[in-house]
């Protein structure tokens, strides 16, 4: 009798686990069998003309579940997968955080020291940055912390603004997400440091973090298995291969390298207390319409309820699940979204080829973690 009370228990618990395994927590507690989830997606995927997704989702601070749909070529008809190589364009910008802040905490950088100290030259004297020097005053109260929540009043993109980078606010007013002010942190910190910007990725964050598929830079081993990109209509816009480490967006990844990042914010590991700290926490509250586009500079209160903001390379919202932190990564037909909720220890990670990803990126979210949070509105997602 003994004999078969301890078989039927270990039978049960094999079982347990055995589901526990096949399965996918939502932040409401519930859960969903991998398969459904999986068939849900490519329904999704397949309804919105996505060309490939990589989806890479955390439960309890650890990956859980990677699958793949779609494809990384549409021409030769081949199945994108867990291990194809993808652009992660803005989704570089909180490793280029979590750099600062760890060179930060061994006193190499201080976040309130101004940027123009760390130079070797007056800003005026670098070609790149020369419209800076226009207003050197506002430009010397411009500090790494500015750059990192996108308050220092430099534009978006330079192209954008007759190809110069003259500010557009004065430093800290408002937030004016930036990507010329990220690229502007990573020239500071290559140059202070005299390292590359993709070494020192490699050494306090690619490496201890075994993110074996994962680079600031293009590299030679990708080409065994990368994914092409996809405009709306299906044609081919090609693959970014960036030579040079960009802050703002040059990194190749897939979705579940970019999950052991996540988690590591998560966990809140790889920092001291003070800088994960001040990571998630606020540093400029936004009261845009938008992220993005001519509705960034219309103001509005509907997002103060979820208290959206900006932390050091994060964008931050409360929820009925507590924090939620996340970045999104938009190349010219990549697509990509990573967030997290790090009080419930749930994630996802979102890596696609294809220019019609965001206008299903809602539904995508609601399937895998149950997230209708996540403030797409403002990022502009649901206007297509």
């Amino acid at each position: 009798m003994k004999r078969l009370f301890i078989f039927t228990f270990i039978f049960f618990v094999s079982v347990f686990y055995s589901q526990q395994a096949n399965q996918v927590k939502h932040l409401n507690g519930t859960h969903v069998l991998t398969k459904t989830l999986r068939e849900r997606l490519a329904h999704i995927v397949d309804s919105s003309h996505i060309t490939g997704l990589q989806v890479a989702i955390i439960n309890e601070n650890k990956l859980v579940w990677v699958s793949s749909l779609g494809y990384k070529d549409t021409e030769y008809k081949k199945p994108l997968n867990d291990s194809t190589v993808m652009y992660g364009a803005s989704l570089t910008k909180p490793v280029s955080a979590y750099i600062f802040l760890r060179l930060a905490d061994k006193g190499i950088l201080d976040l309130d020291r101004p940027v123009y100290t760390y130079l070797k030259r007056p800003i005026g004297e670098y070609p790149k940055w020369k419209d800076l020097a226009e207003d050197t005053v506002a430009f010397k109260q411009i500090t790494p912390r500015m750059l990192l929540d996108h308050s220092s009043g430099m534009p978006v993109l330079r192209h954008l603004y007759n190809n110069k980078v003259s500010l557009i606010a004065k430093p800290g007013e408002r937030f004016y997400y930036s990507n010329e002010g990220i690229n502007l942190l990573g020239y500071m910190i290559e140059e202070y440091t005299g390292k590359k910007l993709e070494n020192i990725a490699r050494e306090e964050v690619f490496g201890p973090l075994k993110m074996t598929h994962t680079s600031m830079v293009w590299e030679k081993a990708f080409e065994n298995n990368f994914s092409y990109a996809y405009f709306k209509d299906g044609s081919k816009y090609g693959s970014e291969r960036r030579e040079s480490s960009r802050a703002a967006g040059s990194m190749s990844t897939t979705a579940d390298d970019y999950a052991l990042f996540i988690a590591q914010l998560m966990m809140r590991k790889g920092l001291s207390q003070h800088s994960s700290e001040q990571m998630l926490s606020p540093q400029v509250f936004i009261k845009s319409k938008r992220g993005f586009g001519p509705l960034k500079d219309s103001l509005t209160s509907e997002n103060d309820a979820i208290k959206l903001a900006w932390g050091l390379g994060v964008g931050l919202f409360r929820s009925p699940y507590g924090l939620g932190f996340f970045h999104t990564g938009h190349g010219e037909a990549n697509q990509n979204l990573a967030v997290a909720f790090p009080e419930k220890g749930i994630a996802v990670i979102l890596m696609s080829n294809s220019e019609n990803f965001e206008k299903a990126s809602n539904q995508i979210l609601k399937a895998c973690i149950g997230d209708s949070d996540t403030p797409l509105g403002w990022l502009g997602h649901l206007d297509n």
